[in-house]
């Protein structure tokens, strides 16, 4: 028998003004979005629209292991909590409207994850639907090689990992995604170490950038980690890395690039090739040689919606020519 865990919520005495309202979806500067105190600045009461915004409610079985309901699959699950104590599954459409905020840099002094962990979720022999895709798609060969290189872990509840992993070899962070057994992702997600305790994402991948073999290669930028690794085995002639989001390239992050050719691959849509256009003028001030390569070929996004095409990436291009 499963017992709903009840929260103890209080309000943080000093208001977050650096956030996006998950309510209103209007700048905090008035500071009327009150968060909760040890929550993700994303839960909170709003003084503006009278809206509450909490987070999934969790049950606990008779042993103390904790279970919150899937949307997605219409049933009760098993947290991940051996990442992070208190994660929490967002709605990946939410986030970014969510977790916007104003200042790219880091306030919280840089915390990096013991190996241990990643090499924990990397080797566990019960793997995820994407990894199981993609040995459909490509052979063992191949995913083992990929897997290996970008350290894809899978968790407990069969979430894919994709570990932030710098060019020093330090683990930064962890985004936990979920696929079905088409290889498509679904809505759900984790982020289990946060900006707030210091755990700031790289590019993901940027760990390959200093061996031997890759020095020389050029490197073609992402959003999605996915088609990065699934790039990875059409083309292992470049060095495949991810952003993680449209608007998640941040100056700092590209830094690792200096003195490197890069090519930027936005997902198809306006939107996402004007942010990468306007992020060249910031790879040339710091010497770094970038070019877009535009999939719309100029479309508009209404061309795009009536072709199929919209927010499609480079993965699914190939993945559709190759069926």
């Amino acid at each position: 028998m499963l017992k709903k865990k009840e929260l103890n919520l209080s309000f943080n005495t000093k208001r977050n003004r650096n956030i996006i309202t998950p309510c209103c979806k209007s700048h905090n500067k008035d500071g009327k979005f009150a968060t909760y105190k040890n929550l993700p600045p994303v839960y909170g009461y709003c003084h503006s629209c009278g809206i509450a915004t909490l987070p999934p409610t969790r049950y606990t079985d008779e042993s103390g292991n904790e279970f919150i309901w899937n949307d997605n699959t219409k049933k009760m699950e098993p947290t991940v909590t051996n990442l992070y104590d208190g994660d929490v599954i967002q709605m990946y459409d939410n986030v970014q409207s969510m977790c916007v905020t104003v200042h790219d840099k880091p306030s919280t002094k840089q915390q990096f994850i013991d190996f241990k962990i990643v090499n924990l979720f990397y080797k566990n022999s019960n793997e995820n639907n994407l990894l199981l895709y993609l040995r459909k798609q490509f052979g063992n060969t191949k995913t083992d090689l990929v897997k290996a290189m970008y350290y894809i872990g899978t968790t407990k509840d069969s979430g894919t990992v994709f570990w932030s992993i710098n060019k020093n070899n330090q683990p930064q962070k962890a985004k936990v995604s979920y696929y079905k057994p088409n290889g498509k992702r679904t809505t759900y997600f984790k982020v289990p170490y946060k900006n707030e305790d210091g755990y700031y994402s790289c590019l993901f991948g940027e760990h390959l950038l200093d061996i031997p073999e890759n020095k020389n290669k050029a490197v073609i930028l992402v959003e999605s980690e996915k088609t990065a690794i699934a790039c990875a085995m059409h083309y292992p002639e470049y060095v495949w890395l991810a952003y993680g989001g449209i608007t998640a390239l941040t100056n700092d992050k590209i830094q690792v690039l200096k003195g490197r050719k890069v090519i930027l691959i936005p997902d198809m849509s306006e939107k996402a090739v004007e942010i990468m256009n306007k992020k060249l003028i910031e790879f040339e001030t710091i010497e770094i040689d970038a070019k877009v390569w535009d999939l719309t070929s100029g479309k508009t996004d209404e061309a795009l919606k009536e072709q199929g095409w919209y927010n499609c990436d480079l993965e699914d291009v190939l993945s559709t020519t190759s069926s």
